[in-house]
């Protein structure tokens, strides 16, 4: 009895010693890669270039040009601004993705996030960016939020309107009804002259 204790006891350190160089050599070769093998590398970004001739960003030829979303996309995550932009100015929009590619050495999608989150409010985007720089963690601006979508799905649908009928209305109001002229300032301009009494 006693040399069968005795054996299982030698047994003991010994697995605690193989399962401790075990661990260590599996963490060794996780902290410093796989030997033998080549290390995977991440793929180059398609960074646009800018021309000096035309004073303008010009995409990659690697660069698809591909949004990672639409006006509508701006619209619900930053609001009216960025999709009017997207709609109106589409060209100096994409400039400034361009722009914001080049520079800050990121891909098209985050690029166009930040963009939009710059055209809807910059104060707070630059704040943001230097919040970042003293070791913030990014944001991202791609993200759709639900409470965002919502309130820009309400100001769209229900306020804009309104306050574009109250606005007309007004303005109709003012044009079919003028009201009395309260200078005589517009008396030789002929403004509201039947107003004026003579």
């Amino acid at each position: 009895r006693r040399f069968a204790h005795n054996q299982t006891t030698n047994r003991q350190p010994t697995m605690k010693t193989t399962s401790l160089l075990v661990l260590a050599f599996a963490t060794t070769t996780s902290a410093f890669g796989s030997f033998g093998k080549p290390k995977a590398t991440t793929p180059k970004l398609p960074m646009p270039t800018f021309d000096d001739a035309t004073q303008r960003y010009v995409k990659s030829p690697n660069d698809d040009g591909v949004m990672p979303y639409d006006a509508i996309g701006s619209a619900l995550r930053h609001g009216p601004v960025p999709f009017i932009t997207r709609l109106t100015n589409a060209d100096e929009y994409e400039q400034g993705v361009l722009k914001y590619m080049g520079t800050a050495k990121v891909s098209r999608a985050e690029a166009v996030g930040n963009m939009d989150a710059k055209l809807n409010n910059p104060l707070d985007w630059s704040y943001q960016k230097m919040e970042e720089k003293n070791g913030k963690p990014k944001i991202d601006y791609t993200v759709l939020d639900p409470k965002q979508a919502a309130l820009t799905s309400v100001w769209a649908l229900a306020i804009t309107p309104l306050v574009i009928n109250v606005v007309s209305s007004t303005v109709s109001q003012f044009n079919n009804e003028p009201g009395p002229c309260v200078s005589k300032a517009f008396e030789g301009l002929g403004i509201c002259s039947s107003y004026i009494p003579h």
